[in-house]
């Protein structure tokens, strides 16, 4: 299972995603307490005698020990485990052989490296993904993990069937598997050939996480790691320039850096927005103004750190924001909010000098903006957004009135009447006004 090199700055390194918790742990130390029998599995469709005395002699060593064993002849064991993964179907001996298989991994790099190469491995521990015992599932994907984590190139087929497990973990509605889905991401996604992979099905990936970092639920370190998933993709341009559009990872993330109390959740949330503005700026930096992010970089740049680099970055990125936003004119920001989708009352929604000095750029690009807002009406379900976007277009259509053929052709006019009867009631006064301006300019 041997490409491109990931610099040390930028993945995890691999001890810190070794695919552990305490459920996980738990039953681990269960199994491993267990004893096999492994002469017992010696026969047609089985084991050879040679590979279980093999498995044997190496299972009753300490560890200490074992190290000896593998390195003698790392290929023999590597051969056997292929064989037991292919061969064996009772469960209990394949829980106890994935958890020996592990301990091996995690023990010598010898053994590792010979497992990790041989062809037929990657398919065989797969197939055990799809066990119908979860123990076998979860340990089979923690093999994986760890074998992915050791070679630059791992097969294209394995990383997506271990990405596919991982995403079922994720739905799960056990916190301790989610946990486990966000660790195995981190592990797969260490290894930067395998990102293209997750980002070609983010819109299956994407939400599950998504939902993890709204709720607030399953504790801190799983938010760690699910935002450390989102970090490892944005190093790569094409998730960079696209995830806050895909995800609306900014807003997420920012919310919980808000009022993050570890340090380490404050710092990779940080190193997530210091490479989507570095990466993608045009994107990012914007988006980071829309949702208020410069004054709490800025509030988080003038606080001690014990992590100098977190203090760097935090200068950096509160110099990057507020020089674009010096340069930005009240229009500018107006645009970046509306192409956000996230309209708020600010100061320009209400003012009758923005408005009149403005409104003409409506028309330009065949009634881009004007269309933006149409879009915002049509696809919104946020009270505030509907009810901000309802005025602005009765104040276009108050100084433009030619601008009512647009809504009309594409159905906006008819939602906005809807809307006169929405329980909301900003959205149904803003609505109701919006009306009045479609009558009065209708004969205009």
């Amino acid at each position: 299972m041997a490409t491109e090199t990931i610099t040390a700055e930028e993945v995890p390194s691999p001890a810190s995603v070794i695919f552990s918790n305490g459920y996980l742990d738990e039953l681990v130390d269960n199994i491993r307490s267990r004893t096999v029998t492994w002469s017992s599995h010696v026969g047609a469709g089985g084991l050879t005698e040679g590979e279980a005395s093999a498995l044997a002699s190496v299972d009753r060593l300490p560890n200490s020990s074992r190290l000896d064993a593998l390195s003698k002849d790392p290929s023999l064991y590597g051969n056997i485990f292929c064989s037991l993964f292919t061969k064996i179907t009772r469960v209990d001996v394949l829980q106890y052989s994935l958890v020996l298989a592990s301990d091996l991994i995690l023990a010598d790099e010898g053994f590792t490296a010979t497992l990790s190469s041989l062809p037929a491995i990657g398919e065989s521990l797969a197939s055990l993904l799809d066990n119908e015992d979860d123990a076998v599932a979860l340990l089979a994907a923690k093999v994986i993990n760890l074998l992915i984590l050791a070679t630059d190139r791992p097969p294209v087929a394995v990383v997506q069937k271990a990405l596919d497990a991982a995403c079922r973990f994720s739905t799960s509605n056990d916190y301790n598997r989610k946990d486990l889905a966000a660790q195995s991401y981190v592990a797969i996604l260490s290894v930067k050939c395998t990102r293209s992979l997750f980002w070609a099905k983010i819109t299956t990936y994407g939400p599950p996480l998504l939902e993890i970092l709204k709720s607030g639920k399953g504790g801190l370190q799983l938010q760690y790691y699910t935002i450390l998933v989102f970090w490892l993709l944005s190093f790569e341009r094409e998730p960079a320039e696209q995830l806050n559009k895909k995800c609306d990872i900014i807003p997420i993330v920012l919310d919980i850096m808000k009022i993050a109390i570890k340090e380490k959740i404050i710092r990779v949330s940080v190193s997530l927005f210091y490479n989507l503005v570095t990466i993608a700026p045009d994107e990012n930096i914007p988006a980071l103004l829309v949702v208020s992010g410069l004054p709490v970089v800025k509030s988080m740049a003038q606080r001690k750190w014990t992590d100098t680099e977190l203090e760097s970055d935090l200068v950096t990125l509160s110099t990057t924001l507020q020089e674009a936003h010096d340069s930005m004119s009240t229009f500018d920001e107006y645009v970046t909010e509306l192409t956000s989708g996230r309209l708020r009352w600010s100061p320009a929604h209400k003012s009758i000098d923005f408005w009149k000095r403005n409104v003409e750029q409506f028309k330009d690009d065949n009634w881009k903006l004007l269309k933006e807002l149409a879009k915002v009406i049509s696809t919104s379900n946020d009270n505030t957004v509907l009810a901000v976007a309802s005025n602005d277009i009765g104040q276009v259509i108050t100084e433009l009135p030619e601008g009512l053929r647009v809504l009309q052709q594409m159905g906006t006019k008819t939602k906005i009447m809807e809307m006169m009867g929405h329980p909301d009631p900003d959205v149904k006064y803003q609505a109701l006004k919006a009306t009045q301006v479609f009558v009065a300019r209708a004969f205009a």
